[in-house]
């Protein structure tokens, strides 16, 4: 998508439609900002209240004008009320409606708002447009009856110069989010671990700044990842340990670690999982994409910071190699496992990594990303990811970010008394801790293997994909934890 910016409404040049924000004011609808004689068109539909000025209301009018032929009066709701978010799902309703009337360039009268701050305006403005004008595409063979037409320009009118940067910044950041999207969407057969390496790989064609390193499955057997080994067996294609580097800061010492669960399709391995809860399997990826999102936007934004990606990836597919439950198999750091369940294979693999990126990364934290458990969805639904933490700063600084781009998160607690549902008589520990506080239980597994590094994991099984679309997140994968890591990092020191 193109962004360009104009001083006025009288400069602006020709397009498909042009937008006037509305909102509520004590009771009554009035224009954002003043509209000159384009306010003749307005008078009608203000006076016989067919627009209300509800948040993400549209109302077209068809005039004889000379640079659109459509105007939309843009309803932003009550202006008490109004804030990025508000104004974000305003833009969101706004695109989708443009796209159903297939309309490419518009322009937008840019709101000035009192209580909200140029960047946060443009910000809004940029994100409910770009993360709405999303379409999955790839397996469509009917192209002219099946493929969406989405915007193409966007004129920001009455905005400064600057917003034009600002504008650019957000949509380099929601290009992660299409990639991390893409990359779940996908078919599981063509998303393999070979082809997460092969994008792992052309960043670093793309980024000097991104170094990539891919661990195959000769590797990780010397490198004893026992775990990730395992939950490998039964499937056709080789495992792999991704990790790229990104040096955006050569002085410092300070390094985020994020680890991604790469699980490119997840059957149960022996322990099947049933109709209904294999057919989406294909997302359970999920953090693996928000990673590879993540270290994109890092470097084409060219982020003051030192971050580093690791990413265990494998099928859990099943055939005569499969590994068992009841048996015992050893992580990369040591410690035994007992198998429980071959489902809870996510934080096997996780469990490899982590202890691999404390042992050899020197991370200052970690923080992962795993579409981990069926259990987070029942506690948080689709509306929030789950927080776990072993650090109240780290978790403090990350619930923020949440809160920032609006992918909230809710933490929940790591009592040590829940590590009693993970004893093992066999092995150091089990890999299922039963039902109660299953999102819990995974989490305290997972912190066996980091040791006294700060660390967060962020359950985002429920948050990664949807069976329905809401607001500007699309049907299927949403791209969950770009936004919000990207804002933690710009925000790190």
């Amino acid at each position: 998508m193109e962004f360009t910016v104009v001083a006025n409404l009288d400069n602006r040049k020709n397009a498909d439609l042009l937008v006037l924000p509305f909102w509520q004011v004590n009771g009554s609808v009035k224009g954002v900002t003043a509209y000159g004689k384009l306010e003749s068109y307005t008078k009608t539909p203000l006076e016989t209240s067919d627009f209300k000025g509800k948040e993400g209301e549209v109302l077209y009018l068809y005039v004889d004008g000379k640079h659109e032929k459509r105007i939309v009066m843009l309803g932003l709701g009550d202006s008490l009320k109004l804030n990025v978010e508000r104004l974000r799902r305003s833009f969101s309703s706004l695109t989708k409606s443009c796209q159903a009337k297939k309309i490419k360039n518009i322009n937008v009268a840019t709101p000035l708002i009192p209580t909200l701050s140029e960047e946060d305006v443009v910000r809004a403005i940029s994100e409910g447009i770009l993360l709405s004008n999303y379409a999955f595409t790839r397996y469509k063979t009917d192209k002219k009856e099946n493929l969406p037409v989405l915007l193409e320009k966007v004129t920001l009118i009455q905005a400064a110069k600057q917003a034009l940067g600002i504008a650019e910044k957000y949509q380099t950041i929601c290009e992660g989010v299409y990639l991390a999207r893409d990359l779940v969407n996908g078919n599981a057969d063509d998303i393999t671990p070979q082809f997460l390496s092969g994008v792992a790989t052309g960043l670093a064609k793309e980024f000097k700044s991104i170094k990539t390193t891919i661990f195959n499955k000769k590797r990780l057997e010397k490198e004893k990842m026992g775990l990730l080994l395992a939950v490998n067996q039964g499937s056709r294609d080789e495992p792999a340990l991704i990790i790229l580097d990104y040096i955006g800061n050569p002085k410092s010492k300070d390094k985020t670690v994020i680890v991604g669960k790469g699980v490119t399709f997840d059957t149960g391995g022996l322990n099947l999982k049933g109709t209904g809860g294999m057919e989406t399997m294909k997302c359970d990826m999920g953090g693996a994409a928000t990673c590879l999102g993540t270290i994109y936007v890092a470097a084409k934004l060219k982020l003051k910071t030192n971050l580093t990606v690791v990413i265990p990836s494998t099928e859990n597919s099943i055939s005569a190699e499969c590994y068992k439950p009841g048996d015992v198999y050893t992580s990369y750091s040591g410690k035994t496992v007992e198998i429980g369940n071959t489902d809870a294979e996510g934080r096997l693999i996780l469990a490899d990594a982590l202890a691999y990126v404390v042992k050899n990364l020197k991370p200052t934290r970690i923080i992962d990303f795993a579409t981990l458990t069926g259990a987070i969805e029942i506690a948080l639904g689709n509306e929030t990811s789950g927080l776990m933490s072993n650090d109240d700063a780290l978790a403090d600084s990350l619930i923020r970010a949440g809160s920032d781009t609006f992918e909230r998160v809710w933490r929940l607690p790591l009592y040590e008394e829940y590590r009693d549902q993970l004893k093992s008589d066999v092995a150091d520990i089990r890999n299922i801790g039963g039902r109660p506080a299953g999102s819990i239980t995974a989490a305290i597994f997972l912190q066996e293997f980091v040791g006294n590094t700060p660390w967060a994991h962020f359950d985002i099984a429920g948050t990664a994909f949807l069976n329905d679309a809401r607001r500007y997140h699309p049907k299927h994968g949403t791209g969950i934890g770009v936004r919000l890591m990207i804002d933690f990092l710009q925000n790190l020191g």
